[in-house]
């Protein structure tokens, strides 16, 4: 007899306006996601809420190397998705896969071939694009140049 299996369900969460153009954004650790940009540094913390701190004192390249993709604040290494590529997480601990059609402006989470969340979204600047998973499979951050692009989704059980 098969078992039944609850598809899991993504649920969006609200990211309030943090900045004019990122840079990038990093894979979320320990529930927090570092993005860059032109103006500033910002932490999202990730939640059923999200929170945005902005560290203006630090902009652009003074603490990303984008030679190799990893940027260092506050004594965290964090590795970077954007404007100069990046690894992000495209397989969660569950075995879901992320894709992400730049051509057509699609992200796709399948699992064991059934689809989870598909969902249309518009990169106004096309230069970049690039999704991941949390560590935890618990998130999916999708970013693009402008931060009206940005999107984050959590896993509801």
């Amino acid at each position: 007899m098969a078992q039944d299996r609850h598809p899991t369900i993504w649920t969006p969460v609200v990211v309030p306006p943090f900045c004019e153009r990122l840079i990038g954004f990093s894979v979320p650790v320990d529930g927090r996601s570092l993005v860059l940009s032109y103006e500033a540094v910002h932490i999202l913390t990730l939640g059923d809420s999200l929170r945005v701190d902005t560290d203006d004192t630090l902009a652009e390249y003074d603490i990303y190397d984008p030679e190799v993709g990893i940027a260092t604040y506050h004594d965290t290494t964090y590795s970077i998705l954007g404007l100069h590529g990046g690894r992000a997480l495209s397989r969660s601990p569950t075995g879901a896969v992320l894709m992400l059609d730049q051509d057509k402006q699609v992200l796709t989470v399948t699992s064991d071939d059934v689809i989870e969340l598909t969902c249309d979204y518009q990169n106004f600047s096309g230069d970049w694009a690039a999704a991941t998973f949390s560590p935890d499979g618990a998130y999916i951050l999708l970013g693009c140049p402008c931060d009206f692009d940005f999107r984050v989704w959590k896993r509801a059980i």
